[in-house]
């Protein structure tokens, strides 16, 4: 298991990846790498429950389908907390379907707030915790081609932000998923020009097709003011 500790934005971060089994059905790999997770975190004085962000990769729809399922059924409640999901087996070993890697955060001495969509979806809108906000992976399929999705992703990044008490200019990471036939040059021209914000932390990672996305943007940003 790979673990990584270190301070970030005032708070204690702690970082867990690692990948599945192969054993058993998707969901017990899902299962088993949750119980894993949560071993390591007793062992630090954390729970799932101080876990901030997700993120899920596997090798195909049939596997993502049954691993966010079961996600959302171990991540509820208290546990709940922004996440992405994405295709991409070079990620994965011979036998594994599905990698995960988990965010926690040492509890400050306020309490998890968190927003759904509306309806409800699989992932949460955004959460906020110890004056940080972290959105979830935000992609869109009701279009076909990256110039068509781009605008549309970041209208609802720009909205969620707002919604939860920031902005463009107090985001300090944006982590962006970018299907591997489109062009990296391109997409930060586009974001040059559609947001003029200086961002301290910027990555990008190749992933495969699902449902049509073209690409995904994840943010974290202080909370404004």
């Amino acid at each position: 298991m790979r673990l990584k500790i270190f301070p970030w934005l005032g708070r204690e971060f702690v970082s867990l990846a690692w990948e599945g089994s192969g054993r058993g059905t998707v969901e017990q790999e899902t299962r088993e790498l949750f119980s894993l997770f949560s071993d390591r975190l007793r062992g630090l004085g954390l729970t799932l429950d101080h876990t901030v962000r997700t993120r899920m990769w596997v090798r195909d729809m049939e596997c993502w389908h049954a691993g966010v399922h079961e996600r959302v059924r171990i991540l509820k409640g208290s546990a709940r907390s922004v996440s992405s999901s994405h295709v991409r087996p070079e990620r994965l070993g011979s036998t594994a379907r599905i990698s995960m890697d988990l965010l926690a955060m040492r509890p400050p001495a306020d309490k998890k707030e968190f927003k759904e969509y509306e309806p409800p979806t699989i992932v949460l809108r955004w959460l906020k915790w110890g004056g940080i906000l972290f959105l979830s992976g935000v992609t869109d399929m009701t279009h076909t081609t990256f110039d068509e999705q781009f605008p549309v992703i970041i209208k609802r990044l720009t909205g969620s932000l707002a919604d939860g008490g920031s902005s463009w200019k107090e985001v300090v990471r944006a982590s962006f998923f970018l299907h591997r036939e489109e062009s990296l040059d391109m997409l930060r021209a586009r974001f040059r020009e559609a947001v003029t914000a200086r961002i301290p932390s910027l990555d990008y990672t190749f992933v495969d097709t699902r449902q049509g996305k073209r690409l995904e943007i994840e943010l974290t940003a202080k909370i404004a003011g």
